[in-house]
This record gives structure tokens, C-alpha cells and sequence, in this order.
């Protein structure tokens, strides 16, 4: 296939978010099998950025931005995807798009069906009724109204991660859609630097509990620091939190989240990206993300493919894909995330059995594994 996709950041903007990553990384995977892909998108007003090549049939370009690139405010990106479907349509078999609020995915449908191309809205979990109402709810329901139900009922296929976005996207929109549902491929070979086994992890002094990502009030970081408060003092000495992620939204404070608030060894490391992140992941026992709402979490994987244990809220999407032998689910409340926490930390025989049967389960998001003509298949 050849596919152009249009979204408001892309490589190498990743530090804003997971939609970026799970995009770029689709894209990887498209390429390997075969398929090109050219992206159109957004780039800060700062960087000299034009056209990147990432490998063969794999390009970018970069155009300017009214106000936030987020948003994707570009007439350029919309006026150049014009004209490449008026010139050369024959040669374009879908126009993918990237998350829904973003003048992209608005307005871009609207050139797509002008020239009877057809196209896939991929919506990142932005759909559904908690994300609408936490922010600008009137002017998303007004956009969902006047542009995005036409938008989705109208495309080839809409992408879902899981089949709890789906359904909570359905509630949210009352679109009818034609569905498709895999989950994010990504190249976890990355990962294999400098690996270790789970033996070798659970003979360390410490058992490392992680939480890696952005630091947002969603993630619910307040109640595990309550849970680490709870634990039997016995089970704080064994035990080491690590926090590594950008603070999104300026809710770090140092006192309350110290050792000497909550009896256990506190190591806020900040973002970390290639070899850093690597490492860190590779130094988690346990992988903890307890989000009140969560669409896929690439983290997760990326932690399960490096030995750790996911402890996680069936709140967050990825969860679909493992089950109660390979994760250890804790409910949004904080005596069970302690119990749990105590749970693994106390019980090393339990703990590295869950780290093996985690590895194997993260190895079916790994691009390197995908059977021929995956995508294909997919979009038939």
C-alpha cells in the first residue's frame, strides 16, 4: 500500500506522548512489510525542518504551524495533501490520520472524499466520554457534531487499540463506523541492549518498583505514594521506587514524595530517553501504572518485554492483551495497590515467574513478529 499520513507532531517530537510513538512506530512496521509511507506534519516554528528520509519509502515533511503544533493548525500540510490527491490519486491507497483534535483530522477528511480516497482515522483514545468532559467539552461536542461523527462514519476504517475504546468511543460519539481493532506494533529489539535476565534482577539488594512515562494527574501517582506509606516497614527495606518521566503538569513536590514521608528509598530521575530509558526499564522489578483512564500504554509493554512484573488498573487498555498469570491487577484504591505492592515484593519466587510469562506475552507487540501481510489482512 502506499499511504500518506497526516498528524500534528511525529518523530522526533516524541516527548509529547504516546499518540507520537505509537504513529511513528506503526509506520516502522508498515515499511518493514513492505508498504510506503509519506507523512505530512507539524514542526516547531524554532526547527529547521523540512524533509527527513527514516529509511526507504518511510518519509517526512515538516510544515509550519499557526499557534500550537499540537493542534496541527497548517494550511500548508492540507493544501499540499490537495494537491497530491488532485495530481496523483491513482497512487495514494489510504490517507491515514493521527488523534482527532487537530485541524488535520478535521478538515482533512473533507479532501480526502472530494477525490473519492479512502481513509482511516486512528482517534489514540481521545474519544471517549471521560477525556471529552475533563476539558472544553462544549467545543469538543460541537466539533464531534459538526465534523468528527461525519468524519468517522464516513472513513474506511477508524482504528481502535482495544476493544474498550471502541465501545467508549461508540457511547461518546453515536457514530456508525466500520471498526478495526489490532493492538500498537513497536521494534522492541531496541530493548535487547545491554540486557539482563530476572534472575540476575532478583538477586539485587533492592527490588525496583518503576512507574516511567509522563507524570499527569490521571496516572494517579498520589494514591501509590499513599500505598507505599502502608506497607509493613519489613517490606519498605526491601523496596526502591524509581519515577523517571517529564513532569507534565508541574506535580512533583519533593517533600511529600521523599523518603521521609513514606519510609521507602524515593529516586526521581526525570525524562530518559535511548540508553538511559533502556537502562531504567531493565532496573525495574515491578512496573506500576495505576491510571484512572489509560487507552493502550505503550509502556507497559516496553516494560514487560525488559522482565518486569506490570501492576496496573484494569482502567488502562493494554490489559486486554495479558492476563491475571503474566500481570497482577490492582483496583484504583490505595489498601489494595499496598497489598499488592507487599503481595509481589514478599513472594520472589511468584515475582519471577510473572517477570518470564510478562516477557513472553510483550513479545506479540513486537514488530519483528508480525506474520506476513499483517496490515493487509487487517484492512480488508
Amino acid at each position: 500500500m502506499n499511504i500518506i499520513r497526516l498528524c500534528p507532531v511525529y518523530y522526533p517530537y516524541f516527548k509529547h506522548g504516546g499518540s507520537v510513538v505509537a504513529d511513528y512506530e506503526l509506520d516502522k512496521a508498515m515499511v518493514s512489510q513492505g508498504h510506503s509511507v509519506d507523512v505530512m506534519t507539524c514542526k516547531n516554528k524554532s526547527d529547521d525542518l523540512k524533509f527527513t528520509s527514516i529509511a526507504i519509502n518511510h518519509n517526512i515533511n515538516y510544515f509550519s504551524a499557526f499557534g500550537n503544533e499540537l493542534q496541527g493548525f497548517s494550511f500548508s500540510a492540507l493544501f499540499r495533501l490537495f494537491i497530491k490527491l488532485s495530481k496523483n490519486k491513482k497512487n495514494v491507497d489510504i490517507v491515514w490520520f493521527g488523534g482527532v483534535w487537530n485541524f488535520m483530522t478535521i478538515f482533512g477528511p473533507f479532501v480526502c472524499r472530494l477525490f473519492s480516497v479512502k481513509y482511516i482515522i486512528t482517534p489514540h483514545g481521545m474519544l471517549i466520554p471521560h477525556l471529552i468532559g475533563l476539558k472544553s467539552s462544549r467545543l469538543k461536542n460541537n466539533v464531534i457534531k459538526f465534523f468528527m461523527r461525519s468524519n468517522l462514519e464516513k472513513a474506511y476504517k477508524v482504528h481502535f487499540t482495544v476493544e474498550k475504546e471502541l465501545q467508549e468511543t461508540k457511547k461518546a460519539v453515536r457514530a456508525n463506523m466500520d471498526p478495526v481493532i489490532f493492538p500498537l506494533c513497536f521494534d522492541l529489539k531496541k530493548f535487547d541492549i545491554d540486557i539482563c535476565s530476572s534472575e540476575n534482577k532478583i538477586k539485587s539488594d533492592k527490588i525496583i518498583l518503576s512507574f516511567i512515562g509522563r507524570i499527569t494527574g490521571k496516572k494517579r501517582l498520589d494514591l501509590v505514594f499513599n500505598a507505599l506509606k502502608m506497607l509493613p516497614e519489613a517490606t519498605k527495606n526491601k523496596l526502591e521506587f524509581q519515577i523517571v518521566g517529564p513532569d507534565a503538569e508541574n506535580l512533583w513536590n519533593h517533600d511529600l514524595y521523599s523518603e521521609k514521608n513514606t519510609g521507602v528509598t524515593i529516586k526521581y530521575l526525570g525524562p530518559l530517553y535511548d540508553h538511559g530509558l533502556v537502562k531504567a526499564y531493565h532496573d525495574s522489578d515491578i512496573f506500576i501504572l495505576c491510571s484512572e483512564s489509560e487507552n493502550f500504554a505503550i509502556s507497559v509493554v516496553e516494560a514487560a518485554y525488559c522482565h518486569a512484573v506490570p501492576l496496573i488498573t484494569k482502567e488502562v487498555g493494554v490489559s486486554e492483551y495479558f492476563s491475571s498469570q503474566c500481570a497482577v491487577y490492582a483496583e484504583l484504591e490505595q489498601n489494595d495497590i499496598s497489598e499488592k505492592i507487599e503481595y509481589l515484593v514478599e513472594n520472589p519466587e511468584i515475582l519471577a515467574k510473572y517477570k518470564l510469562s510478562a516477557r513472553k506475552v510483550s513479545e506479540q507487540f513486537d514488530s519483528s513478529f508480525l506474520p506476513e501481510n499483517y496490515f493487509l489482512n487487517k484492512l480488508a
